[in-house]
């Protein structure tokens, strides 16, 4: 098997894996607003009203599952046509992923773990995120492709932090022990960083536009860096 195949199904693989789990927590949550036991913590947002928490977890589970197909070349290139459909779900859903855990972060009562800076960090992570889809469309709307790409990236990658927080608090579960207020922030705040920089590091090692002549983004968008939304 070629590297270029290899990539066409590892990409969107990783991807959901690490997106099992918002999308399972989110089925979970689900169940308990309709009436069955409580699973998950914070189980006392499901005393607020259940709209924005349903919208974030409907929105979660199409923005990770469907987003894992699009970061690959082979769903751009000989595919536009599903590329830019795919697109025009996922921007909407993203900023709705956005806007209603920014609702969920300032609205219901906090959990007994979630410190002052925990809500600061989710409020920033919450801006960043529909920031970046933003920019991210706007950019495709002006045909710059390349940073169209790198603003997609950077939302996906925070949109899917909560699939690496399960691995940061598993570490610190295994290392230190129950969680704690300090070791929830830290955890949390830390999976967000990890997603970040790996994002940074996928645009730059794979031609992101940081610093890039206007002649060499020109280049990267007729060979087809991405597809307009």
């Amino acid at each position: 098997m070629t590297a270029s195949a290899r990539s066409t199904w590892l990409i969107p693989a990783g991807l959901l894996v690490l997106g099992v789990v918002p999308v399972v927590a989110g089925g979970l949550r689900l169940a308990e607003l309709a009436g069955g036991a409580q699973v998950l913590p914070d189980g006392d947002r499901i005393a607020s009203p259940p709209l924005p928490l349903v919208a974030h977890i409907v929105a979660v589970t199409v923005f990770s599952v469907l987003g894992a197909f699009q970061f690959t070349p082979r769903s751009r290139r000989p595919h536009r046509g599903w590329h830019r459909i795919a697109g025009r779900v996922l921007i909407p859903f993203g900023l709705l992923t956005a806007v209603s855990g920014l609702w969920l972060t300032l609205v219901p009562a906090r959990g007994p773990l979630d410190s002052d800076t925990l809500v600061a960090v989710r409020v920033v992570v919450s801006v960043a995120m529909a920031g970046a889809i933003v920019l991210g469309f706007v950019a495709v709307r002006r045909r710059d492709f390349a940073r169209h790409r790198a603003w997609m990236i950077r939302g996906y990658a925070i949109g899917m932090g909560a699939g690496t927080q399960f691995f940061t608090q598993m570490a610190w579960l295994a290392a230190v022990g129950p969680l704690t207020t300090f070791g929830r922030t830290g955890t949390m705040t830390a999976a967000w960083l990890i997603n970040v920089v790996l994002a940074e590091w996928i645009i730059r090692r794979r031609g992101g536009t940081a610093g890039a002549r206007p002649a060499a983004r020109g280049r990267r968008a007729r060979e087809g860096t991405a597809i307009p939304v």
